[in-house]
């Protein structure tokens, strides 16, 4: 028997497993393949192969473990200790403990769901002040035509929150700059990890570009998350975690990162499928991208990078001019966020 591909953030990833899912009858302690866990428990598996973590996941509860570690956490707080979870020659196995714990886990019913929500969003217009970002320059009716990166994502920023503030009164939506102003990236990060939360709360941080290219012909837009394999440090504290155990501690840090990346996707997949509908007729939809940008690296939060054009193509510089497009991308981001709540918070 061959255990199912398992998807790990947008790749698809094989664990294999030794026929049959029990222990082999000449070694008694060669533990229980995937097959077994997975059929015993009715969960799936999902593997980031960046990290080496496995969740088991049933819709409502989750059980993270890391190979060679005994270590394992439900629904990413509750610690048990459980030996004998390994990785042998590429396929998990797993000791008659673990299998019978997860069972007991999995097999508690109605568990309710941990009530989650977006507390504020943090809106970062690129650039501003000195630093104008990218500018397109083009010749039009034989004058010279000019456009700034720093004043396309402003406008696009003003409109966004506008629409925001108005779906969202009761929630923190903030802007990094609101004017011409020039903000380091530091400052931009620190920010948007200081605004304060409540316990069971999350900020979403949407920072917006505009692209630039030495092809002329390139145009479109895009939306980047940080890489899985470009790990955030000090997400969990030995403070926030109440915990001490270094171990512990790395495995906290390790599963919020998994978290964050895996929330980083669905805002930016959300969002560009937002971009599609609003401006996908007049330009090209080039798709979600990987990369370790700074804001989206120190963002302790969902983070993701928007670019909604290229300011080096004439035509699409034409239409980064004109005010009904750039509203129509805000809205077009506008929708990704707000479709990203809804699943988020699991509301209907």
């Amino acid at each position: 028997m061959t255990v199912a591909l398992v998807l790990a953030f947008g790749a698809l990833v094989s664990l294999h497993a030794t026929s049959g899912g029990e222990p082999a009858e000449n070694d008694r302690d060669a533990g229980y393949d995937l097959d077994h866990v997975v059929r015993e428990t009715g969960t799936k598996l999902q593997w980031d192969p960046y990290r080496g973590i496995g969740t088991l996941w049933n819709g409502k509860t989750s059980v993270s473990f890391r190979p060679g570690s005994s270590i394992v956490l439900e629904d990413y707080q509750t610690k048990h200790h459980i030996p004998g979870i390994e990785r042998r020659d590429g396929a998990l196995r797993f000791s008659e403990e673990a299998v019978e714990t997860f069972k007991s886990i999995f097999a508690v019913p109605d568990r309710p769901a941990e009530a989650r929500r977006v507390g504020a969003i943090f809106v970062d217009p690129g650039h501003g002040g000195r630093d104008p970002g990218t500018i397109g320059r083009h010749t039009v009716d034989g004058e010279l035509f000019e456009i700034k990166e720093k004043d396309i994502v402003l406008d696009i920023a003003h409109q966004l929150v506008d629409l925001l503030e108005e779906r969202y009164g009761d929630r923190e939506v903030v802007m990094s700059r609101t004017d011409d102003t020039y903000l380091t990236l530091e400052e931009r990060t620190e920010a948007a990890n200081s605004v304060p939360i409540r316990e069971g709360e999350v900020v979403l941080f949407v920072s917006i570009h505009a692209n630039a290219s030495l092809n002329s012909r390139a145009s479109g837009f895009e939306v980047w998350y940080l890489s899985p394999e470009v790990p955030r440090d000090g997400l969990v504290t030995q403070t926030s975690a109440g915990v001490k155990d270094p171990q512990l501690l790395s495995l906290l840090n390790t599963i919020r990162d998994e978290e964050l990346t895996i929330e980083s996707i669905l805002l930016a997949q959300s969002v560009l499928e937002g971009l599609d509908k609003t401006v996908g007729e007049h330009t090209g939809n080039r798709g979600i991208k990987k990369e370790s940008w700074y804001v989206v690296r120190e963002a302790k939060m969902p983070s993701i990078l928007v670019e909604v054009g290229f300011v080096t193509n004439k035509e699409e510089a034409l239409l980064l001019a004109e005010d009904e497009y750039l509203n129509k991308l805000a809205h077009g981001i506008y929708t990704g966020i707000h479709n990203f709540v809804k699943d988020f918070e699991r509301q209907e």
